[in-house]
């Protein structure tokens, strides 16, 4: 059975939309919740205000800005670079032994960083819940 991560903002399993942002992942085995493990490429954001600076929200559509529809897109300002993949690769080595992400968004260099990790990266919509239990639960339902 796959091993499978999601991003989360805390123990409730809500979903933060934003892999590279969010604080958590929530860990399952066998489509059961076994813990949480930190993100520590969130942290690194930590002392960019948000991630350009100023704040733009908390990655879940919330505060004033990211997270909701505001007219740019991140991918664009985002410098994909080999060191910032590396950077992010490095960030995410608590995650080597997951076979699955699923994710609603995530930057260039997270996704490739994750690709370069061997996880295979699976997109969810909002319709797919709020939790990531909710996530799971379909995502396996949909494996069958």
């Amino acid at each position: 059975m796959k091993k499978i991560a999601v991003a989360v903002k805390d123990d409730t399993l809500e979903i933060f939309v934003r892999v590279g942002r969010a604080p958590w992942f929530a860990i399952f085995e066998q489509g059961k919740f076994v813990g949480l493990r930190p993100n520590h490429h969130a942290a690194s954001h930590d002392h960019e205000g948000g991630h350009h600076g100023g704040g733009h929200g908390d990655g879940r559509g919330m505060g004033s800005g990211h997270g909701k529809q505001h007219g740019h897109d991140h991918t664009a300002t985002e410098v994909h670079s080999p060191e910032e993949v590396a950077l992010h690769r490095k960030d995410i080595a608590n995650l080597a032994d997951v076979d699955v992400i699923l994710v609603r968004a995530m930057g260039p260099n997270m996704k490739e960083a994750l690709a370069l990790q061997g996880i295979e990266i699976v997109k969810m919509h909002k319709k797919d819940g709020d939790k990531a239990d909710e996530w799971v639960k379909k995502y396996l339902a949909d494996q069958r």
